[in-house]
């Protein structure tokens, strides 16, 4: 029959953690294959194992492959091996070294702490199943001596720059340049205002010429000649107007002002009219923030009302209209009404 150690090991080579209950859990971890030139071994890739006392969470992967292996249930399994590992920490409490087969050694420390020294002969690694260290003789590289494809001549004379290609290279550089940046990154040839011979240098290009003249009109004896005579109303100050002598050609005329007579008129104060006061007011609101009134105002204003602000008082009113009768106050009420608004009458 296998025992527990048997079957940890058969579990490690399959999974990357077996936990053992009461007693702690295996972490493996894969490690590639190493080379020792020094010695000249080379060690295949392997898992290494990790001991870890605080895993005693039971997983159930153990307990459930020991009851298989055993046609066991699983608290009969439990029981097994709850005695089993109690017996390990016996030993491991009176100082003693455990080795377990193919797994590791253990030992507990002076400090309480339990050190784990996994086996080096036994790989957990099933894709390195059959392979053990490789030893070979290693041998010294001499690096060969390269031969120089040209030859170095220290007395042989510098090299001359030719200044005739670097002369031309900076002439054609800058030339290159806006040949490719003008036409892909302006407009200028679609514009209409550059030509492609603008920015040829070969290409011989006219100086300007300008010749001065000057234009001498004798406005009066221009004015007289055109078929509608100029007609300007001349006013208390002297003024500028424009006055257009041709399509086009507009001119300016100083209009001179005209003798101003004044007429003594005789005034008569019209007399106020003062507004009867209304009699009523159908007040909708009452606001102690002037603002807020205002706003009120401003939207029963734009619905139709003659709406006024009232302010007699610690609160800012609200009124929907005024009316100087009952039948007045009757129709502000109605249209209120079909506005939703809700009031009562003040008596001025």
């Amino acid at each position: 029959m296998q025992g527990f150690e048997d079957i940890i090991i058969q579990l490690l080579l399959r999974h990357n953690c077996v936990v053992v209950p009461g007693f702690g859990g295996f972490v493996a971890k894969q490690i590639a294959a190493e080379i020792d030139l020094d010695k000249g071994l080379i060690a295949p890739p392997k898992k290494a194992l990790l001991f870890n006392r605080f895993l005693l969470t039971d997983d159930g992967l153990l307990l459930a492959e020991y009851a298989r292996l055993h046609g066991l249930y699983y608290e009969e399994a439990k029981t097994q091996l709850q005695s089993h590992t109690d017996k390990l920490q016996r030993q491991l409490a009176t100082g003693e070294t455990l080795h377990l087969p193919k797994l590791g050694t253990f030992a507990k420390q002076p400090d309480g702490q339990i050190s784990f020294e996994q086996d080096r002969f036994f790989n957990l690694l099933l894709s390195s199943y059959g392979l053990s260290n490789l030893n070979f003789v290693a041998q010294p590289v001499q690096a060969a001596q390269e031969t120089p494809i040209i030859e170095l001549q220290p007395n042989s004379a510098p090299n001359k720059i030719n200044w005739t290609r670097v002369a031309a290279a900076a002439c054609i550089l800058p030339f290159a340049f806006y040949s490719f940046w003008i036409p892909t990154q302006t407009n200028a040839l679609q514009s209409g205002l550059f030509s492609s011979s603008d920015f040829n240098p070969l290409h011989k290009q006219d100086a300007p010429s300008y010749v001065k003249s000057s234009l001498e009109l004798d406005l009066a004896t221009e004015a007289s000649k055109t078929q509608a005579p100029i007609a300007f109303e001349k006013g208390t100050r002297t003024s500028f107007a424009t006055y257009e002598w041709q399509p086009g050609f507009n001119f300016v005329v100083k209009v001179p002002a005209a003798p101003v007579t004044l007429v003594a008129q005789e005034t008569k104060p019209t007399p106020p009219q003062a507004n009867a006061p209304a009699a009523f007011d159908f007040i909708v609101g009452c606001f102690s923030n002037l603002q807020n009134a205002q706003n009120l105002v401003l939207k029963l204003k734009r619905d139709g009302f003659a709406a006024r602000l009232i302010q007699n008082g610690p609160l800012t009113k609200v009124s929907a209209g005024a009316a100087q009768n009952l039948s007045e106050l009757q129709q502000i009420q109605q249209q209120a009404a079909a506005r939703g608004l809700q009031g009562w009458v003040l008596n001025n």
